[in-house]
């Protein structure tokens, strides 16, 4: 039965398992084979509206389109998996570094240790985010793309972070501050603007910008759309946050996931409310001389 579960960076949606862009990569990840045609199929569709993340997954490439053009130099992306918004920052880098934590792996896409050694070539260093294994000063960019709420100590990754940034380096950061639990059981935070400004400074980062991700308009698009596949669509709940839905009200509920999800795209143009939103863009900066 096909499963759906959050994007998380860029998550699985329904007809894959549980993780990052699920079937054979991400839109714009890097792992790549051959696929049939039920499996491109699919592809396709989590590029519509019949995606049920599909007002998530917009505004997450919409981020990350205005965060790349931040990023410079060396960038070290924590969490980041198949490297989803790769094809968007490798052109603003010099270097592009890619860390994964081991027990993560599971939530990438089902076939990864069919597809290993391409994964190698992907992931530069295994590690932990509040350990991290890369030499104090030496990057200028760190991409944390929906990583925060996934660390039970947040707080110890960001001084990491910022140990890591050289001197006016950046750190890239998206959170969400409305979702669905997911990854479990590796999800522990949502964030607010200010609690997010908050920890950037004791970790000793100058925030330059945090802005809203979608506003209110999105926001109940989004938890309408949940409502619909969860309560109508899902024939089960899974073990990590995601839902597997029934073969036969799939094709019911899908088209009517689709019209939600276009009338609240639509609606979105039109307000300025920003009160209620999906998540955060941040960019902090560590200061100079520090």
């Amino acid at each position: 039965m096909p499963r759906t579960a959050p994007p998380a960076a860029d998550a699985a949606a329904p007809g894959d398992s549980a993780g990052a862009g699920g079937g054979a990569r991400a839109d714009g990840g890097l792992i790549r084979h051959r696929r049939g045609w039920k499996a491109r199929v699919n592809a396709w569709r989590k590029r519509t509206p019949l995606n049920p993340y599909w007002i998530d997954r917009v505004h997450l490439r919409r981020a990350a389109e205005a965060l790349a053009p931040r990023a410079s130099g060396v960038l070290l992306d924590v969490g980041g998996g198949e490297r989803p918004y790769g094809d968007l920052f490798a052109p603003h880098v010099d270097r592009y570094v890619g860390l994964e934590y081991p027990p993560m792996c599971d939530n990438l896409v089902p076939e990864i240790w069919d597809v290993l050694p391409r994964v190698r070539a992907i992931v530069d260093v295994w590690g932990d985010g509040n350990r991290l294994p890369i030499a104090t000063g030496s990057v200028d960019t760190v991409l944390l793309s929906e990583v925060l709420e996934h660390v039970p100590e947040p707080q110890l990754m960001l001084a990491e972070v910022a140990r890591v940034l050289r001197p006016g380096g950046r750190a890239l950061v998206t959170v969400p501050f409305m979702a669905p639990l997911h990854q479990l059981p590796y999800d522990y935070w949502r964030y607010t603007d200010e609690g997010l400004r908050a920890m950037f400074e004791r970790a000793g980062l100058e925030v330059e910008t945090i802005d809203p991700r979608g506003n209110s308009a999105a926001a109940a698009g989004s938890l309408v759309t949940q409502y619909l596949l969860r309560v109508f669509g899902a024939r089960s709940l899974n073990c990590d946050g995601s839902v597997t839905m029934s073969r036969w009200r799939a094709p019911l509920v899908l088209p009517l996931v689709a019209l939600v999800q276009g009338v609240f795209a639509f609606a979105a143009r039109f307000t300025d409310d920003r009160s209620l939103c999906m998540g955060w863009t941040a960019v902090a900066r560590r200061p100079e001389g520090s």
